[in-house]
């Protein structure tokens, strides 16, 4: 009974205030038109032929296709890891949207970050609210919905949907796909070079792997996931930017090649081949705490990771 207050509490006193906020947490997800920030050389991305990540691995491949769309809002070449040429003036950009939208400005910067989205990212706070939604009886979630109206009741609406639609999978392919928009920008600003940033990938895509069965479940978790981050009305029968990624990632999927698909599920079927020359563990190395130093930074830390805007803007 006490949870099933404060769940109706929240909604009639509107202490989920979005439009910035996702829930109580400090998460900004917007979409944005382009800034000007984008890297350059998209042409010069476009014509390469091949792909430039470890042929050893097939986890450069596991990057593209989480991050392909997002590539291609921003005119990047989503077969090329990284979207684009590693130029100076490519990787001034990328360093500018990596501060401006993430509040990274350095290696270490982009590590912790990339950890906070494998570990806890978005997840946490939606499965906070689904959670006290599932208490409510029928009858007491009608009446406190019907207390709330614009972004706070699609906010509760995109709950319900996800909540019904994917249980304790909600939002997991939001979380970790971003990890690949983060590695990708990454190698472009030179925080991390080509091999480390695929290898920061391998627990996100071992997880995608066991998680989803194919491609369209995936994309579909992310998009539902950049809705409920960005107070875009999942069923909404208008154009959003919902709808417009919705529309990218089938464009990329009619035009792909069957001898070089970019979302292959044929990866379903393989296990994850790692590096070998550097892997996720050793790169989180670089990052770990003592316990005492852990619980002094752990809020610190997470509030900050959580105040990012992350890399959904099309400024990314």
């Amino acid at each position: 009974m006490k949870k099933k207050h404060c769940f109706i509490t929240w909604i009639l006193t509107g202490c989920l205030i979005l439009g910035g906020l996702t829930g109580c947490s400090n998460d900004k997800q917007t979409s944005t038109d382009r800034s000007g920030n984008s890297p350059q050389s998209t042409q010069a991305a476009e014509s390469m032929t091949g792909h430039n990540e470890n042929e050893n691995s097939n986890l450069g491949a596991w990057g593209r296709a989480m991050g392909a769309v997002l590539i291609s809002i921003n005119d990047g070449n989503p077969y090329y890891f990284g979207g684009y040429e590693a130029t100076d003036a490519n990787k001034k950009a990328a360093r500018n949207i990596l501060k401006s939208s993430w509040n990274i400005s350095s290696r270490k910067d982009l590590l912790k970050q990339i950890r906070f989205l494998q570990n806890t990212g978005s997840r946490k706070d939606y499965r906070r609210e689904a959670k006290d939604l599932k208490a409510l009886s029928a009858r007491e979630r009608k009446k406190a919905l019907n207390q709330v109206s614009g972004a706070l009741k699609t906010h509760y609406n995109n709950l319900q949907y996800i909540s019904d639609t994917w249980g304790k999978k909600g939002l997991l392919a939001w979380d970790l796909c971003r990890i690949s928009h983060l590695a990708q920008w990454g190698y472009i600003a030179d925080y991390i070079n080509l091999d480390e940033a695929q290898a920061v990938l391998e627990p996100s895509a071992s997880r995608l792997r066991k998680r989803f069965d194919n491609w369209d479940d995936i994309v579909n978790n992310w998009l539902d996931g950049y809705a409920y981050s960005s107070a875009i009305e999942i069923r909404s029968i208008e154009k959003t930017d919902y709808t417009s990624r919705q529309e990218i990632y089938q464009k990329l999927l009619s035009e792909q090649k069957d001898t070089d698909p970019l979302f292959d599920n044929k990866l379903f079927e393989e296990d994850i081949i790692p590096l070998g020359t550097v892997s996720y563990d050793s790169l989180m190395e670089e990052i770990k705490t003592t316990p005492k130093a852990k619980k002094k930074q752990n809020k610190a830390s997470e509030k900050k990771m959580s105040q990012g805007k992350d890399s959904e803007e099309k400024t990314q």
